[in-house]
């Protein structure tokens, strides 16, 4: 897969930085082997929408990817096959440190995720992205993975997800209040506690149970 113009810095960043700290690493794609791979994941719309690069390979349906494309050029997400795909490191960098801790403690990098994804630098630009993606409504894996990278300080956004059909996009907002509680979330985390699907009522509930213990 032919890398664009626009994702070659990325790209020649990464390769430069992995090659000089975790050459031969067991899990690591080697350049040609990175380009082989991605191809082979060329149909999955995270690798569409933000140019991801699949980086490695650890026996199993999950890898970490680059992101190339706004809104998180840069960063590096896990694509989970059965958990939740979201960003995990803010760069490159910081995934190949990480992967060096984990091969030093015997670990696997998903052990050493964050709780929490980076941030999106460009909220604005987040948003609008998302916005286009609900209005396409055939991209909502792309917007579930999404989600955890926002501010939520987006109120219009995030009653849009909450109120969506898919009651998936409602829950993962109510998880991701969760993780960030705030009393200015109050009024969403409990818009989503009220959710006629039980699921996103259980996370919602949940969500305003995280704000009231702040107090």
């Amino acid at each position: 897969m032919p890398a664009p113009e626009e994702d070659r810095d990325l790209l020649e960043h990464y390769v430069e930085a992995s090659s000089a700290s975790l050459a031969g690493h067991p899990q690591l794609l080697a350049p040609s082997e990175m380009l082989d791979q991605t191809a082979q994941f060329a149909y999955h719309p995270l690798v569409q929408q933000l140019g991801c690069y699949v980086l490695d390979d650890a026996d199993t349906s999950d890898h970490h990817l680059l992101a190339t494309r706004s809104p998180l050029a840069g960063c590096v997400l896990f694509l989970s096959h059965d958990g939740d795909t979201r960003a995990v490191f803010d760069s490159a960098t910081s995934f190949l440190v990480v992967l060096q801790q984990a091969q030093a403690s015997d670990q696997e990098v998903s052990d050493l995720h964050p709780a929490l994804s980076p941030l999106a630098q460009d909220q604005a630009a987040l948003g609008a992205f998302m916005h286009q993606l609900l209005d396409d409504q055939t991209l909502n894996e792309v917007v579930l993975a999404l989600i955890p990278s926002l501010n939520l300080e987006d109120k219009d956004l995030l009653h849009r997800l909450v109120a969506d059909d898919d009651f998936f996009l409602g829950e993962a907002v109510a998880m991701a209040i969760q993780k960030r509680p705030d009393q200015a979330l109050l009024t969403m985390a409990q818009l989503a506690a009220a959710h006629a699907h039980p699921q996103v009522a259980r996370a919602g509930k949940l969500a305003v149970q995280r704000i009231h213990q702040l107090v």
